[in-house]
């Protein structure tokens, strides 16, 4: 199969290249690489073409951009190169069949057009590379030669008029960007349990788990990027582990980096329970238990050289843990942003209840949004307004802002709900007792290790 490689840290003083990103040491290359081992000259040629020329680099788009263009644009190529397709003889069928090959990696539409839409931009590079192919083009009409026939299609970006294209094949899938996807703690659970069950490991050790529990916990709790969530620190995490064993303490995840909008470069402050903390620690006790000699303070990192794990890595690899378990898919539309639609809407919900029980006024859905506004840097209260509409409805039949569960971690909220299904499942004869016995204390035994002894 073809595969990109990454040029970590190349030598590109001939070229005009734009500042480092806030969050990369150096300047990442991609390179497209077929199986054989070949250099993939015209899938490489677009790629320069896309990063800007043959004479600049990393100013617009961002080098960060191009890598993950890169690896979208080699899911086509290894497409191509497994179906035998040249690609003079790339076709309207081809994409309907590509499209198809998309849907069994168990992702969204939205990302499904997106792949597409990038097959499409290659293969209008190639026609206006090899007019002689006659491969592509936007002007529908009877007795064309041509062998793809796409749309320019255009829409507005501020006061800007943008274009992109589009092809038959991308009819009946979603092609509106919905709503927030709002995660339930039922949906968490059997996130976090899909370690266990996964054909990529199919036999996770503690390690595994425990980094698996703990990239999970802080994309919920903090309500971060996958690329912020990478740039914690394990000292980040020590230092808000202070006075654990005071009741009264509260805990902060401080200086958690921005990565994007008005706010990039900026960071934020998290406020943390303890249990969500210890969740991490038992996470970080395996890594310096397993690399006593790490020099590094990167908190994820290689299960076997101790290195500190890219973003990419990171990102990519959760969605093969699911794509390769049981949950695969009814975890189809979670992906690891929905993680922050689920801090925003949870912190907005609790927003409202808190205000609600202080009185009655007009304008309360503004000051709750305001309010994780400057909870989660967002730019303006406009784009939290769709999280707003959730949260009213989740405050319809969750309180939130009773004394006890304001602040409670999601992983008791939802082991103490999967408690509660497992009696009422006990109730209905659903299960025996013995079974009731044997998952009960499992779960209790899970809640052990936050240290949770009373619920009060």
């Amino acid at each position: 199969m073809t595969k990109v490689v990454v040029a970590k840290n190349p030598n590109l003083s001939f070229l005009t290249v734009g500042k480092k990103s806030a969050f990369d040491d150096s300047v990442p290359l991609p390179l497209i690489i077929r199986k054989n081992g070949q250099f993939d000259w015209d899938a490489n040629d677009y790629l320069t073409h896309y990063a800007g020329g043959a004479r600049t680099y990393n100013i617009k788009p961002l080098a960060t951009t191009v890598s993950k263009k890169a690896y979208s644009l080699n899911l086509f190529c290894d497409f191509l190169e497994t179906s035998n397709t040249e690609l003079n003889y790339i076709n309207d069928d081809t994409l309907y069949r590509y499209v198809e090959n998309l849907k069994n990696r168990c992702i969204t539409d939205a990302t499904i057009i997106s792949h597409v839409r990038t097959a499409l931009r290659y293969i209008v590079h190639l026609n206006a590379r090899y007019a002689q192919w006659h491969l592509a083009t936007d002007e529908i009409r009877n007795g064309t030669t041509y062998q793809v026939h796409f749309s320019t299609q255009k829409y507005r970006h501020g006061r800007f008029e943008k274009d992109y294209l589009s092809h038959r094949c991308l009819d009946g899938l979603i092609h509106i960007k919905t709503e927030a996807e709002f995660i339930r703690d039922h949906e968490y659970l059997k996130w976090l349990d899909a370690i266990n069950v996964t054909a990529i490991h199919p036999e996770a050790d503690d390690f595994l788990v425990a980094r698996w529990r703990a990239m999970g916990t802080l994309m919920e709790i903090t309500g971060s990027r996958i690329s912020e969530v990478n740039q914690i620190t394990k000292k980040m995490i020590k230092n808000a582990a202070t006075n654990m064993l005071d009741p009264s303490a509260k805990h902060i995840v401080r200086d958690v980096k921005i990565a994007k909008g008005k706010y990039k470069g900026k960071s934020r402050n998290v406020r943390v329970t303890k249990e969500d903390l210890q969740i991490i620690l038992i996470y970080l006790n395996k890594v310096e238990e397993r690399f006593p000699d790490i020099k590094h303070d990167g908190l994820f990192v290689d299960a076997k050289s101790g290195k500190k794990l890219k973003q990419s890595y990171l990102k990519n690899y959760a969605r093969k843990v699911i794509n390769n378990s049981p949950y695969a898919q009814e975890l189809r539309h979670i992906v690891n942003h929905s993680f922050r639609h689920r801090y925003i809407t949870l912190h907005i919900a609790k927003a409202i209840s808190k205000l609600s029980k202080q009185g009655s006024f007009s304008n309360i859905l503004s000051v709750a949004a305001e309010a994780c506004r400057k909870l989660t840097m967002h730019a303006s209260d406009k784009t939290l307004a769709h999280y707003v509409h959730l949260a009213s409805e989740i405050n319809e039949y969750k309180n939130l802002d009773e004394e006890n569960s304001e602040f409670m971690s999601s992983h008791i909220r939802s082991r103490i709900a999967k408690i509660v299904n497992i009696s009422d499942r006990l109730e209905s004869n659903l299960i025996d007792r013995s079974d009731a016995l044997a998952l009960l204390l499992s779960e209790i035994n899970e809640l052990k290790k936050l240290n949770i002894t009373t619920f009060n």
